[in-house]
């Protein structure tokens, strides 16, 4: 298993991950955002097969979730339901806080669904304990209610 970054060309491939409404919208804003040096998107593979993704936002309007050069936003956390439950989504989350760590990030941030358990003990046994806000977004018509989680 390897933990590596995608490039724009190799962005479709995450429709095996998660059923997205637009795919064309969703490629068009990655491609950008990657391009643009907002965000990365770190892909988990087994072989040439990608398997689970996470992303990294480093710039945003709200200072609560990237502040960049300092704290970086994770967010689309996701491994491939035939991969769950073997350690991956722990070692693809490890890695990424490394190659992050690495590039000079020292604070990180998190959101976490109130039904999502196993995802808020994973992240506060890495250290993501202090909650800062309480957001509501949508996204290509999925609405979607989270506490954001700090580590610093």
């Amino acid at each position: 298993m390897i933990v590596r970054k995608l490039n724009v060309i190799e962005i479709p491939m995450l429709t095996v991950l998660f059923k997205y409404k637009d795919v064309k919208e969703m490629i068009a804003e990655n491609t950008k955002d990657i391009e643009n040096e907002v965000i990365d998107i770190f892909g988990l593979f087994d072989g040439d097969k990608i398997i689970g993704e996470l992303r990294a936002k480093y710039i945003s309007d709200d200072n609560r979730f990237a502040i960049k050069d300092k704290r970086a936003y994770l967010y689309a956390f996701r491994i491939h339901k035939k991969y769950q439950g073997k350690g991956l989504g722990k070692f693809l989350l490890e890695n990424v806080l490394n190659i992050l760590q690495e590039n000079g990030y020292s604070e990180f941030t998190v959101g976490v669904e109130d039904d999502n358990s196993k995802a808020r003990y994973m992240y506060e046994k890495h250290g993501f304990t202090e909650p800062i806000a309480r957001i509501k977004e949508s996204y290509q018509g999925n609405n979607y209610e989270y506490d954001l989680l700090l580590k610093r």
